[in-house]
């Protein structure tokens, strides 16, 4: 059974004395449309875990500069379950080598902060990087 918790981890890197965030396309078969990392808990995984699992299965990175505190949670339908997701930022260390899960994604790519946002397919996925892009900056 399927936890009704889900992450999502917002990646990003400090390049050339600015950040890029790395986001990820879905699969055509999965959507066809951008997002951040996401994923659903596993029974008796930590959100930070379940993060840094994700994280390997989607990209194939296992080594972060760090993981933040959680940034934002919030909740969604799924049919007639409630999820709720936590949000985490994910740095990454510039020039991580990305290689996809083809089933889950079919492209990524390296963008500012507006163009990144531009192009998420959900609102919850633009308002989660509009928040941790805040905190992120009183960190810069």
């Amino acid at each position: 059974m399927e936890l009704p918790i889900k992450i999502e981890g917002i990646m990003y890197a400090v390049k050339d004395g600015g950040v890029k965030f790395l986001i990820l396309k879905r699969s055509q078969e999965d959507g066809d449309f951008w997002q951040p990392l996401t994923g659903t808990l596993e029974e008796g995984e930590t959100l930070k875990g379940c993060l840094l699992r994700e994280l390997k299965e989607e990209t194939g990175i296992e080594k972060v500069v760090k993981v933040s505190d959680e940034v934002w949670r919030f909740n969604w339908l799924k049919g007639n379950d409630v999820i709720t997701e936590f949000v985490f930022g994910i740095e990454l260390y510039p020039g991580s080598e990305i290689t996809l899960d083809p089933k889950e994604h079919s492209d990524f790519g390296w963008y500012d902060f507006n163009e990144a946002v531009d192009m998420l397919g959900r609102e919850n996925n633009k308002k989660a990087f509009e928040i941790f892009y805040n905190k992120l900056q009183v960190k810069l």
